[in-house]
């Protein structure tokens, strides 16, 4: 009985642990950097037309989807600024990378994706909507009743099986949405750097099998107290 009740209060313990906390896992991302030349772009699950030549890449992400560049303000005086570096990714966390492209801003080559080396050393976005970089991360499977905050700027979308379930479409502020008790389906989310730093995206998504696993546990401790206090049940 009392390895039964360590047991319980293990799994409670990491069920706490897990609800809440950022979404570990493996991703597969797309991205596409282009001028925008002074003007935001909305972020639906359609590109943006970019002007000019543009630089696009594709790759597994593995890790937290937990990105922050809050670097001070980068401009055109000095690209270019604003690294997928310092956003979050690295050789450690990006695999299976594939891409192409680059794009010049005022006579400085800002972004080259033509191998993952590059690309880590390209900038993603420049203040004054120079230009911005478009993101597509496929989520995957949820079950019914998921629920997840987004920490975003510069807007996002989300998306069930191709019809949006919300989210911010423009240039914001830093900004929190939250998604309650989602229907069960495939989910994709759109995200979009834009104006320069601050850079951010940070995704939390509490599991419902954590949740439950949760509740599971308080109800066998009740039930061992129950059996505690009548011997005879």
């Amino acid at each position: 009985m009392r390895s039964f009740k360590v047991a319980l209060l293990a799994g409670t313990t990491l069920a706490l642990l897990g609800a809440g906390s950022a979404h570990a896992a493996s991703y597969a991302i797309s991205v596409i950097t282009g001028l925008t030349n002074g003007n935001g772009f909305d972020t639906t699950n359609t590109a943006p037309a970019f002007s000019g030549s543009t630089a696009s890449a594709s790759f597994t992400y593995t890790g937290n989807l937990n990105f922050s560049n809050t670097a001070a303000q980068n401009g055109p005086s000095n690209p270019p600024g604003d690294l997928n570096s310092t956003f979050g990714f690295t050789a450690g966390n990006v695999t299976n990378y594939s891409g192409t492209g680059t794009v010049t801003y005022q006579g400085t080559q800002v972004a080259d994706f033509r191998n993952e080396n590059r690309f880590l050393k390209s900038s993603g976005s420049v203040a004054n909507f120079g230009y911005g970089s478009y993101y597509t991360i496929a989520l995957g499977n949820l079950v019914a009743g998921t629920s997840m905050t987004i920490t975003h700027d510069d807007g996002i979308s989300l998306y069930r099986d191709g019809v949006r379930v919300g989210g911010v479409s423009g240039p914001t502020n830093v900004v929190t949405d939250t998604f309650s008790n989602l229907a069960a389906g495939n989910y994709t989310l759109y995200y979009s750097r834009q104006n320069g730093s601050p850079s951010v995206l940070q995704v939390a998504v509490p599991e419902p099998t954590s949740l439950a696993l949760f509740g599971a546990g308080l109800l066998g401790l009740g039930y061992i107290r129950r059996r505690r206090n009548n011997p005879t049940a």
